[in-house]
């Protein structure tokens, strides 16, 4: 795996950095219980100190059409150094108002992550993670796969840091992944953000074992290591 050399060499160069993490119900804080953004933000610590200020921008609900529509007041307003952009999950539900056909879908990803490279921002593209297809109207769940790859494919186009997420849960067993990862069809618990979490400090050159609060974080990192094996 490649490691976000750019993004290091960030961090190791300046005093002091804004991250913003930005996104829908992938992003947004809403559950109790530790977050995929606690765990990133404990691993970048744990990797180069107390150098940053991590900001969630993430609104439940939103489509790509909403993230560009807050984007200036939410996110530009904090001037990033890196930012994380989570979206798909809305776009792809086939009820009005919140679906984004395809091709919209795809420009608007782009003129997000080309909006803020030009505002000086690093920016990592996250796909989500696999959902629970049988539980999901069926074309929702043809669509959210379609998605994730059109997700995939702006990374590549326009060369922007990718972390798959949907990639690492596909690879773990099914039931496991239903019933310990996952509180609905669409939404992680508290392990499968610890699992996101873990998976994004890989990035970053993080070493698990110097993280704190490490009884809680051994479960899923047994599961990671594992399932990368």
């Amino acid at each position: 795996m490649d490691i976000f050399n750019s993004v290091v060499e960030l961090f190791e160069s300046k005093e002091h950095l804004r991250i913003v993490v930005f996104g829908a119900s992938n992003t947004e804080r809403h559950l109790p219980g530790v977050h995929w953004s606690d765990v990133l933000e404990l691993g970048l610590r744990a990797r180069f100190g107390r150098k940053f200020q991590l900001i969630n921008a993430g609104v439940s609900g939103n489509n790509t059409r909403d993230a560009l529509a807050r984007m200036e007041r939410d996110v530009l307003f904090y001037q990033p150094d890196l930012t994380i952009v989570t979206f798909a999950g809305n776009d792809c539900n086939i009820v009005p108002p919140k679906f984004v056909p395809e091709d919209e879908f795809t420009a608007n990803l782009t003129t997000i992550v080309n909006t803020l490279k030009n505002h000086g921002s690093e920016v990592i593209l996250q796909t989500y993670y696999k959902g629970i297809y049988e539980f999901m109207q069926p074309q929702r769940a043809a669509f959210f796969v379609r998605y994730m790859k059109a997700v995939r494919k702006v990374a590549a186009d326009i060369d922007c840091l990718l972390v798959d997420q949907y990639a690492l849960f596909d690879k773990i067993d099914r039931n496991y992944r239903v019933f310990n990862l996952m509180r609905d069809p669409l939404h992680t618990n508290e392990n499968g953000n610890m699992l996101i979490g873990l998976n994004l400090c890989r990035y970053f050159d993080v070493d698990f074992n110097k993280i704190g609060w490490r009884e809680k974080l051994m479960p899923m990192q047994a599961l990671l290591e594992k399932t990368l094996a």
